[in-house]
Order: structure tokens, then C-alpha cells, then sequence
């Protein structure tokens, strides 16, 4: 068959880090392009050589350069990623014979009145002008957003959660004496990396007979802020911010515990990241990390925004090693039976195959 995935831009970010392993997989049987629009590609360097890579820059001609592109690639399938890619992707190619996808990675993108807006285009492209489009969702948690919110008909709609690909993680904790701690992710609202720092302040007031730090990997809008709220907390002797980083896995082998404080996540991609390389997770108790998480078995769940309680989830990982192990050891048996891209592939080609061939017949 021949690939057409459409995404918003190719940094470093979960979505961008899902369609790299998928592609990379999907080139082995198939003719794959992969088309982006903003001029960030930090992950182009990681794909194989033979995917067709094309970027279409926005401009009011990107639409008409869309549908010219699709027309001299003429494919079997296009398959959209995040917002712009989905809205402008599916519009531009509501005319192709190609049989129509769109993931959807989130169940909000900034959680405020433009969400209004996008959903209600997404609802007349699903409903209207592109009503033969199948959305795939990356949790149960966001199917139910799909379904209910987006309208999309349940013969439309799949689930097929994120996996990513095997990786042996050599452990490199330097500070043998201290525990680390790690985020990563973008620094803005939806993650709520302020919760987490105020859980720190809590811990360092207890004085804590094992010493801790705290590594922030990532960046965006709210990271002055937040470097201003750990001085003002008085705890930036204990925190690091690193910014954005391509080499993630060289700062999950030096770490013990993975902290993802967000107040929305559709799935959670550095969960099973870090679960991969054998580091204990505390997430808050939201959509996707509750599917991902078994509470006290493969991992800790802690209330929204509740500082108190996460502040006693990592003071329990620090003190007590045999818990840490425990959550680790159950968390990377979870990750080789469930998170595998190698299954996650298979199943995405076959549901391409049924809903071409249903289109062709």
C-alpha cells in the first residue's frame, strides 16, 4: 500500500515520537510518506531512509499544495496527526479515493475556549465533509471524548493504544547515594509541572534522611514561571532544568522515579518510557495513566493537583527500596506483554486493509 501520514510538525514530542516508530515499522512492506508543515524536525534524522519525507509549510496555498501532492502520490491511505494536520489533512484529501484515518492523541489540546472551536470543526469534518474518516484513539479515555464529543458513529471509531519499540536501558545512577527524580514533558498548563515542585518543597521541610533530586526535561511557555516558582519554594538547589532534550533515555538510565503530574493526558507516552527503562512511575490519576497504571502493582496514581498526597507517593519511593523494585520489576512485565510497537503495527495494517478493502468493494 502507499502511506500518506500528515502530522503538524516533527519535533520531539509523544505524537511525533509514536508516528517515527510506526513509519519506521511500516516502511518494511509499504510505500510510506510522511508529510509535516512547521519547520521544527528534530525526529527526521531517526527515520529510514527509504520513507518519502515532504514538508508543506503553511501558507494560504496549503491546501491546493495538499491535494497537489496527493494527487502525484495518489495513495491507498492518509493518515493524520494533531490538530492543524487533521483539520487542513482531512479537508484537503476529503475528495481522494485514498481511505481516509485521524489519530486522535488528546482529549484537549490547551483546555480552554479555542477547544470549543477546534471540536466543533472536527465535528462538521467528521459528520460532513469527511464523514468517511476513521478516528483512532490512543485510550478507552479518549474513544469516549471521540464518540461523545466529536460525534463520531462507533463503526468509525478504534481504539489502538500508544507502544513504542523494545530498548535495552543501561542503568547509570552516578549519585548512588541520592534518588533521582524525573519529568518530562512540555512546560505548560496541561502539565502541571507546578504541582509537582510544590510536592517538593514538602519534602525537603521533612528533612528526609535520603537525599533527592529533581531533573526537568523538557520545555515551553510556562518555564520561566516555573524556574521563578522553584526560587521562590527555595528548592533550586534541588531541581534542574535541563530544557528540551532529543537524548531522553540518557536521563531515564540515571533516574529512580518518574513523576507525571498533568491534569489531562490522553494516553502518557513517557509512562511506558520509563517503565521500559526500569524506572518506578508516580502519575496523577487522570484518562490515560489510569489505563496504564495499576495502582500499588505496576506503578502509583495520586489525585489532580494534590501536592500533600504526591509529596507522600515519592517520600514512600525514596524510603522504602523494596517497593521502588517491586513497582519497576511489575511495570516492565506490563510494558513486554502490552506495549510492544511490533503489535500495535500489525494491528493499525490491518485495520487499513479492512477499511480499504470495505471502501474498494
Amino acid at each position: 500500500m502507499k502511506i500518506i501520514h500528515v502530522i503538524t510538525a516533527f519535533g520531539i514530542g509523544g505524537a511525533e515520537k509514536l508516528l517515527k516508530n510506526i513509519v519506521n515499522k511500516q516502511v518494511k512492506e509499504h510505500d510510506v510518506y510522511l508529510v509535516y508543515f512547521k519547520d521544527k524536525n528534530d525526529l527526521v534524522d531517526e527515520l529510514d531512509k527509504k520513507i518519502h519525507i515532504k514538508q508543506i509549510p503553511f501558507s494560504r496555498h496549503i491546501v491546493t499544495n495538499l491535494k497537489k501532492f496527493y494527487e502525484q502520490v495518489q495513495p491507498d491511505i492518509i493518515h493524520t496527526h494533531l490538530g492543524h494536520a487533521d483539520l487542513l489533512g482531512i479537508w484537503s484529501a476529503r475528495k481522494t479515493k485514498a481511505a481516509l484515518f485521524c489519530t486522535m492523541h488528546n482529549i484537549y489540546f490547551k483546555k480552554n475556549y479555542l477547544d470549543f472551536f477546534f471540536f466543533k470543526l472536527y465535528t462538521f469534518l467528521f459528520l460532513n465533509a469527511a464523514k468517511n474518516t476513521h478516528v483512532i484513539s490512543i485510550s478507552k479515555a479518549v474513544e469516549k471524548h471521540v464518540v461523545k464529543k466529536l460525534k463520531v458513529p462507533k463503526e468509525r471509531s478504534h481504539v489502538l493504544k500508544n507502544a513504542i519499540s523494545p530498548k535495552e536501558i543501561e542503568k547509570k545512577n552516578k549519585l548512588k547515594d541520592t534518588i533521582r527524580l524525573l519529568f518530562v514533558g512540555r512546560l505548560e498548563k496541561q502539565k502541571s509541572v507546578e504541582t509537582l515542585l510544590k510536592a517538593i518543597a514538602i519534602l525537603k521541610n521533612k528533612q528526609l534522611k535520603k537525599e533527592f533530586k529533581l531533573t526537568i526535561v523538557g520545555d515551553g511557555s510556562l518555564r520561566k514561571e516555573l524556574k521563578l516558582l522553584s526560587k521562590k519554594l527555595k528548592i533550586n538547589h534541588l531541581v534542574t532544568f535541563k530544557g528540551e532534550q532529543k537524548d531522553v533515555d540518557a536521563y531515564y538510565s540515571i533516574s529512580d522515579i518518574f513523576i507525571l503530574p498533568s491534569i489531562f493526558e490522553g494516553f502518557g507516552i513517557v509512562i511506558i518510557e520509563a517503565i521500559r527503562a526500569k524506572v518506578a512511575v508516580i502519575a496523577s490519576n487522570i484518562e490515560g495513566p489510569a489505563e496504564l497504571i495499576d495502582n500499588g502493582k505496576n506503578g502509583l496514581l495520586f489525585p489532580v493537583k494534590n501536592e500533600k498526597i504526591l509529596a507522600n507517593k515519592i517520600e514512600l519511593l525514596i524510603i522504602n527500596d523494596a517497593k521502588r523494585e517491586e513497582l519497576i520489576d511489575n511495570g516492565y512485565k506490563t510494558f513486554t506483554k502490552h506495549d510492544h510497537i511490533d503489535t500495535s503495527v500489525k494491528k493499525l495494517n490491518n485495520l487499513y486493509l479492512n477499511v480499504y478493502n470495505q471502501k474498494n468493494t
